[in-house]
């Protein structure tokens, strides 16, 4: 973490907009910044790592009627996303290992789409949304 010269803490993170279908590096203060950059009231840790970063995400982002998604790897993804690592302590720190290039060209915007809230817990499919 970098101090500001206003007191508040401050790292390099990488943002993914979804809806915009941007990938860029931000400073992320705290939870609560993580909250409005990712624009949710509850975040979680995504059950997938990419390069041993963590991928923070709205976690009512499947809860929706619709989301705009996008795929990491095989991953597929809610909404927008937060990546940054982990120290010893269980502090989120800056990503280790992963270039915002490379992060760039793993990364598929999917677009709008349909969450089926029938299916949401049994066989989850998501659809073009139209």
């Amino acid at each position: 973490w970098e101090k500001s010269d206003k007191g508040d803490y401050s790292m390099k993170s990488y943002l993914i907009n979804a809806k915009d279908e941007l990938i860029v590096e931000v400073d992320c203060k705290d939870y609560h910044h993580k909250l409005e950059l990712l624009n949710c009231r509850m975040l979680e840790i995504y059950p997938y790592q990419v390069n041993g970063n963590d991928i923070w995400t709205d976690e009512e982002g499947n809860l929706k009627e619709y989301n705009h998604f996008f795929q990491l790897d095989d991953v597929i993804v809610s909404g927008n996303a937060i990546i940054q690592s982990c120290n010893d302590e269980g502090d989120s720190v800056e990503p280790k290992g992963l270039t915002l290039d490379e992060l760039k060209s793993r990364v598929t915007f999917m677009g709008k789409r349909y969450i089926d809230q029938a299916k949401l817990f049994s066989n989850f499919t998501i659809e073009e949304w139209k």
